[in-house]
């Protein structure tokens, strides 16, 4: 029971600190859409695909190396493999933006994006190394089982000072400002409120990180993650990219809205994730087979249950989500519905990519991941120029299905975990009913303006989805989970009890 209350527990930070930082991005994207305009929402996405990329570079999977071996090692030999970590990916990261400064003139040039695509990649090139280290410096203190620091710096204070600096700026100094600065200040700003609590919480100081070697089976174990990572964020991105590539900035600005809105529901998987990886690792490490199983099926019913009414919202009203960021952006309706599928299968069975990079399948997921990634090249540039952005969605829906089928057929080979829990039918049966109800609003209801029949279809299906889901009863786990997090609720149940 320790393992299933310490997930929901940290997750529960998790989640809260994901929620507030998908709410501020999408409130930059909406911001940035009505104030910069959609060629600038389009920069920026192609700017952050790249800063993505290159971060992960950087970081080479020493992030997945850390949550491995610091939970395998106590005293020196835990901080010396924190500090090699820290150096070898801060260095990286320097070289990084290196490359990325002497080359902006020419990405900016292949991408359509101008001297502002240019200017912002410049900034990005800076930066880099701040926000490759706050990120390390995080995963060096989740691996401590405790994620309320990185949260707070990735989640809070990056996205939040990064909506504020554009905002300000925007008002001092113009548009080209507004969105190039806040790649620097944002970084900064985590990284000065980070480090102090990684010294306290591993021990190492910056003697340490100078001094630090290379570790030799901690560089074994990430470079396969290298790849896989690489290869999972090209996946990501190169939709973005490749609209970029094929058509302009204006497309890729219209594209954006949709993609990052769908994104959202990826959010609850990153939450419970963070804090699984460990304890997956943890398992087996002692060849506790039975506790990865019991772990993956936990969290994937928990994700699935806490995703599927934001999904219906989606799904169901993709055009009235969308004219929240105005009239132009409802041209990405069908892109978000087919968006939103590929993240609920995201959000659903993504979490098996981790199991097998934590359980010694590290070479298998980057298989995974570069056949995906060749596929997803191809058939973004069979259908982007036939359907545009709804064929790059297309693309990473065929790519993300696939994907989903493959490692569930891994999981069942190596590791003996089921296709399919049983437990899966309780919110996929409340969902199906909910989003019946939904349809009926959407068909039934008087006409109203977008958001308002949004907010009206989205409490009917929370409300019927919440008392389906009671009344199919909880799994018991779930149960001494709440009370153990929620004491007052067994004693007012004790109480009405005759």
């Amino acid at each position: 029971m320790k393992r299933e209350v310490t997930i929901a527990r940290e997750a529960a930070v998790s989640m809260a600190g994901l929620v507030f930082g998908q709410a501020v991005r999408f409130g930059y994207n909406l911001a940035a859409a009505r104030l910069l305009g959609v060629d600038a929402l389009g920069v920026y996405a192609l700017v952050v695909a790249v800063q993505q990329v290159a971060e992960v570079v950087a970081i080479g999977g020493y992030d997945l190396g850390l949550l491995r071996f610091v939970n395998q090692r106590q005293g020196e030999a835990r901080r010396q493999t924190i500090a090699s970590a820290i150096k070898r990916t801060s260095l990286a990261a320097l070289f990084a933006g290196l490359l990325i400064a002497l080359f902006s003139g020419q990405l900016a040039s292949l991408l359509h994006g101008g001297e502002l695509l240019r200017m912002t990649l410049l900034a990005v090139a800076v930066a880099l190394p701040l926000s490759v280290t706050t990120s390390m410096a995080g995963f060096a203190i989740q691996a401590h089982q405790r994620l309320m620091p990185k949260m707070v710096a990735t989640q809070i204070i990056m996205p939040g000072l990064f909506l504020f600096s554009m905002l300000v700026a925007r008002q001092l100094w113009g548009r080209e400002a507004a969105l190039a600065l806040p790649f620097v200040i944002a970084p900064l700003a985590a990284m000065a409120w980070i480090l102090p609590g990684f010294r306290r919480m591993t021990g190492v100081e910056l003697n340490d990180v100078l001094r630090a070697g290379s570790n030799r089976e901690l560089n074994r174990f990430a470079l396969p993650l290298l790849a896989v990572a690489f290869f999972s964020i090209l996946s990501h991105w190169i939709d973005v990219v490749m609209l970029g590539l094929l058509t302009d900035v204006g497309t890729v600005g219209l594209y954006q809205p949709a993609a990052r809105t769908a994104g959202l529901l990826r959010s609850v998987l990153l939450a419970f994730s963070g804090i699984a990886a460990p304890m997956i690792a943890a398992c087996h490490g002692r060849q506790d087979y039975g506790g990865v199983r019991a772990t993956y099926e936990m969290v994937t019913r928990w994700t699935l249950t806490l995703v599927m009414v934001p999904f219906l919202l989606l799904v169901l009203f993709p055009g009235e989500a969308l004219s929240v960021f105005g009239k132009g952006f409802a041209g990405g309706a069908v892109a978000m519905a087919m968006l939103s599928v590929s993240s609920l299968l995201l959000a659903w069975f993504g979490l098996g990519s981790t199991v097998l990079a934590m359980s010694g399948g590290e070479r298998l997921s980057m298989m995974n991941q570069a056949g995906a990634l060749v596929l997803q090249a191809v058939l973004h540039w069979l259908l982007i120029p036939r359907f545009g952005l709804n064929g790059a969605a297309l693309s990473t829906l065929i790519v993300m299905a696939l994907l989903t089928l493959a490692r569930m057929a891994e999981l069942r080979h190596l590791l003996g975990i089921p296709y399919l829990s049983a437990a899966l039918w309780k919110p996929t049966a409340a969902g199906v009913v909910a989003g019946g109800v939904m349809l009926g609003v959407r068909y039934a209801a008087p006409p109203m303006p977008p958001l308002a029949l949004l907010a009206v279809a989205g409490a009917a299906g929370l409300a019927l989805y919440a008392l389906l889901i009671r009344a199919f009863r909880l799994e018991p786990e779930e149960t001494e989970v709440i009370f153990k997090l929620f004491p007052f609720l067994k004693r007012n149940r004790s109480n009405e009890a005759p």
